[in-house]
């Protein structure tokens, strides 16, 4: 999956000319915590809605509402911009995009083709990917698994699940850092009723979690 095929394209963007109270209003209206800041098409700076707030006037201050509606509105959107910011372009693999969210902690990658804009991903995109690809949504039923790290293992559950007439939904899988020669596994399918399943998959020597356990 590539983030041209999760970003927003129609991307709310202003000019480093605007007031930082229009963008602040902006943000509000909009409902989001971040705006491209754009010269024409190219991208040249992010304003998050924490950039507002560090370049506002303390809380104990003594200004008015109108006074500090007053120094916003002096305010330029050029001048409190990130500078630079982090992006991806649209071939960028979404997990690379998570990484690189993670990593900076940041809410949101602009997406480029070279210098101009064209997107926009959010941390709150990555968890819809991650919904998405966990088959949340779906009726079904959740089995988590610890298996060997073995070629053809995964073809081995799948096996199993279709031998019962069932269908896998989602399954994810990962190294176990403690015990690199095992795999956690976690296996969405498409019945309410796991226990045949259960019991198969104990019975082929699989460790079937269906709980939480300590």
């Amino acid at each position: 999956m590539f983030v041209g095929r999760r970003m927003t394209r129609n991307v709310v963007t202003v000019a480093k000319d605007a007031s930082v109270l229009h963008v602040r209003n902006l943000l509000r209206e909009k409902d989001i915590n971040q705006v491209p800041v754009v010269d024409g098409k190219k991208l040249i700076g992010v304003i998050t809605d924490g950039d507002i707030r560090e370049n506002s006037a303390s809380p104990a201050s003594t200004l008015s509402i109108h006074e500090l509606n007053y120094l916003l509105s002096e305010m330029k959107a050029g001048d409190i911009m990130t500078r630079n910011p982090a992006t991806v372009s649209p071939e960028t693999p979404v997990e690379e995009a998570a990484r690189i969210l993670n990593e900076k902690n940041i809410g949101c990658l602009p997406v480029v083709k070279g210098d101009e804009l064209v997107g926009i991903i959010t941390t709150c995109d990555m968890l819809n990917v991650l919904l998405e690809v966990m088959g949340v949504g779906t009726p079904s039923s959740r089995i988590e698994l610890s298996i060997p790290s073995d070629m053809g293992e995964i073809c081995n559950i799948a096996g199993i699940v279709k031998d019962l007439g069932l269908s896998i939904i989602s399954m994810v899988s990962t190294v176990n850092k403690n015990d690199p020669a095992t795999r956690f596994s976690v296996l969405r399918v498409n019945t309410d009723d796991i226990r045949e399943l259960c019991k198969a998959l104990r019975g082929a020597g699989y460790k079937v979690t269906t709980k939480y356990e300590e």
